[in-house]
């Protein structure tokens, strides 16, 4: 079609296209909010239409591009590509171990987890590695195994006689290939707009608050590495200028930008390659055979290996001991470059959780990096497709011998991009030490929980009233006749029984409580007791009917109350100092520590537990939760750690951050349940086990031990905010 004066019109790039659906998509997603999450179904059928040919051209690339070449220039290749990998890994390794001067000191804490007792997952290497069953492999795209394979194969085909009519097929098959994704990209555009939208409409704000430091630094190292570091090492050391290299490959980066996936990219940017260095060599756009052949095994065979995207990745290990409050000593930097990058061959999936249980960190810190990843996969993803440009482009100079190595202008480089990294960490940790200050808000979290149903009809004395002194026998028959059930609590008991912001006493004994009120149809009077001694007194003498305070299910409580059906089996957890986690890491080392102060609570359990566990310490007996307080807010402290469930020493660290929680191994678990009375009614008793089993079938349980214990409030979040729902308020 023609424009007016006989001009043709000029048509809008591809890549520009995947700008403008990039750009609508955030709009759209921010606009909207969750409105349009469905949109993603339209990303994952573009993702999905590119996938079908990359696992083909992976292995149709390899094997023809070695069965080409002779074994010593398939040795030389290997070299030269090596080299430049190690020293792409060095660079992203030397940003990761210096993100923490990115840090500001803010105190953290969070919620307990129960990924911080399990067992991390085995890394089958050898089935991600070793092509036993090729087929297989090739169905469950195992990439690392279909490359061994095609390597192998290829290799094997270099001696090989008569081999240029079956290298011709495949070449065939891998122009075919090509030409097929050629057309799949032309949907490129609408497939960014959909993934955009869905992930903008879709991510969290409130979580972006303390996490943005994270993704600040992460989008910041990236796109210094992306934009500036890896193109500029290319200048550096090939014939091609900085503003070719970024030019000519902005199309395919863009789209793994947008998608998440370098994967899927791999043939255009093999493609460009062979362009660039065809235009930039002067050979009318036809590279040479040697250097296609380069291009061609370099960058199908350098995407298995760890990204410098998946070494950035590394960061979150750093931040995430921030974040929690348990910062990763400089002493483990050694570690997580070793064994982190080790273990990044298995994707982050594995390598993250392996490390946080390496480095004693909560496992569920995972989830937290799954959540800002949304953003950071794309830069991340940005970074990775410019690693694998540098490997193919230094390694096809390599193989040419036209590498231009001169000392000065590598130093003077090296320079100015390890001022650039430091300056912009320094400016980070300064902008959010001076500037901007994240306030700590999960204990304004703790303080708003509210109950997930609405309570029975209930009262809460805050003192314990005269006329519960003494009182009737509490038995199944008079708390049906009266309608009332009398519960003791205890105050300040986070997160099981304490007073919300609002007043109303909550907590996930309060919460079990009113559903067994409901069960028997009977309004709750809540009574207080300072400790479990105090406990011990009321519910014998009749002041209340049951304890609804979780008490360790062990031979010493049996001499105080009858005690129900284990309602959760718990960790044993130590509360500490944050500089002093490591000392608590194994009850080894906490016995070898000797005459340590070990607070603990007034009852019969844990002095005889810390008798046997720990003889040497000396224990300080907290009378209440009040003593606990009040020692928590002592500075020094007059303890060494507090020995609690580890439950709710996660609560007690969320209310003051300067503390953490370790989970001593082995790990001890204990089952808790709830009290009556020495000599209780079996009846009541029995009643009492009986909805406690069909609770724990039902899943309620469950549900409220995630909410109260967990922290997983999704069930009682508000709505995505949106323009079109909180400004707008076209949506309910």
């Amino acid at each position: 079609m023609g424009s007016n004066n006989g001009q043709p019109r000029r048509r809008l790039g591809i890549a520009t296209q995947v700008f403008i659906g990039l750009g609508l998509g955030v709009l759209v997603g921010v606009f909207f909010g969750e409105e349009v999450a469905f949109l993603q179904l339209g990303g994952d059928i573009f993702i999905a239409l590119l996938q079908v040919t990359v696992i083909p051209y992976v292995v149709v690339a390899l094997i023809t591009s070695l069965g080409r070449l002779t074994l010593d220039e398939a040795k030389h290749l290997g070299l030269k590509a090596g080299g430049v990998l190690l020293l792409l890994w060095i660079i992203g390794l030397a940003v990761v171990l210096s993100s923490p001067l990115a840090f500001p000191s803010w105190p953290s804490a969070s919620f307990f987890s129960t990924s911080q007792i399990q067992e991390p997952a085995a890394v089958d290497f050898l089935k991600l590695y070793i092509p036993s069953n090729i087929f297989a492999s090739l169905a469950f795209a195992i990439v690392p195994a279909v490359v061994v394979f095609s390597i192998l194969f290829g290799v094997a085909l270099i001696g090989v006689n008569n081999k240029a009519r079956f290298v011709d097929l495949l070449s065939t098959v891998g122009d075919t290939l090509m030409t097929m994704t050629g057309f799949i990209g032309r949907l490129a555009p609408y497939g960014v707009f959909a993934i955009t939208a869905a992930a903008a409409g879709t991510i969290d704000i409130g979580d972006l608050a303390r996490l943005q430091v994270y993704i600040v630094t992460y989008v910041s190292m990236a796109l210094i590495l992306s934009l500036w570091i890896i193109p500029g090492l290319i200048a550096t050391l090939t014939p091609l200028s900085y503003t070719s290299v970024v030019r000519a490959f902005r199309g395919p980066l863009i789209t793994a930008f947008a998608t998440a996936n370098v994967l899927i990219v791999l043939p255009v940017l093999a493609a460009d390659a062979k362009r660039l260095i065809a235009e930039t060599d002067g050979q009318d756009g036809v590279p040479s055979e040697q250097e296609e052949s380069a291009i061609d095994i370099l960058i199908p065979a350098a995407f298995p290996f760890p990204n410098l995207g998946l070494v950035l990745s590394l960061m979150f290990v750093l931040f995430g001991g921030w974040f929690v409050g348990a910062s990763v000593a400089a002493s483990d930097y050694l570690l997580i470059a070793g064994a982190g990058l080790a273990s990044l061959f298995g994707s982050t999936i594995l390598a993250l959780p392996f490390l946080f249980d390496l480095l004693r960190l909560p496992a569920d810190l995972f989830q937290v990096f799954i959540t800002v990843d949304v953003i950071g996969a794309r830069f991340g993803t940005l970074l990775a497709g410019m690693h694998i440009i540098a490997i193919a482009l230094i390694g096809a100079y390599a193989m040419d011998g036209a590498l231009q190595v001169h000392v000065g202008r590598l130093v003077r480089f090296a320079l100015v991009s390890v001022v650039m990294v430091l300056v912009v960490l320094v400016g980070i940790r300064a902008f959010y030490t001076y500037v901007f200050v994240a306030p700590f808000t999960k204990d304004q979290v703790l303080e708003g929980l509210s109950f997930l149903q609405a309570p029975q009809p209930h009262t809460v004395y805050r003192e314990t009233p005269p006329e519960t002194t003494p009182g009737p026998r509490a038995t199944l028959a008079r708390i049906q006749e009266t309608g009332v059930l009398r519960a003791c609590y205890q105050r300040s008991d986070y997160p099981s029984s304490f007073f919300n912001r609002d007043g109303d006493l909550v907590g996930f004994d309060i919460e079990m409580t009113h559903r067994f009120a409901r069960a028997l149809d009977a309004r709750v009077d809540f009574i207080p007791v300072d400790s479990i001694p105090d406990a011990e007194s009321s519910i014998n003498r009749g002041a209340c009917d049951i304890f609804m305070s979780l008490l360790p299910i062990v031979p010493e409580m049996t001499l105080s109350f009858a005690m129900t059906v284990p309602v959760i089996d718990g960790p044993i957890g130590m509360i500490m100092k944050d500089y002093r986690r490591r000392e608590f890491e194994s009850w080894e080392a906490i016995a070898a520590a000797g005459d340590i102060r070990i607070a603990t609570t007034d009852n019969r359990a844990t002095p005889r537990f810390l008798d046997r566990m720990l003889p040497d310490a000396q224990q300080v007996i907290l009378k209440d939760t009040a003593s606990l307080d009040a020692l928590l807010t002592e500075d020094p402290p007059r303890f060494d750690a507090i020995l609690t469930a580890a439950e709710e020493g996660a609560a007690w660290t969320i209310r003051y951050p300067r503390f953490n929680l370790t989970i001593p191994t082995p790990t001890l678990m204990i089952p808790f349940g709830y009290a009556l009375a020495h000599d209780a009614d079996p009846q009541l008793l029995t009643f009492f086990n009986a909805w406690l089993d069909n609770a724990q079938g039902y899943g309620t349980i469950d549900t409220l031990y995630r909410y109260w214990m967990l922290g997983e409030l999704d069930a009682t979040r508000e709505p995505r905010w949106s323009i079109a729902r909180n400004v707008l308020g076209w949506l309910d």
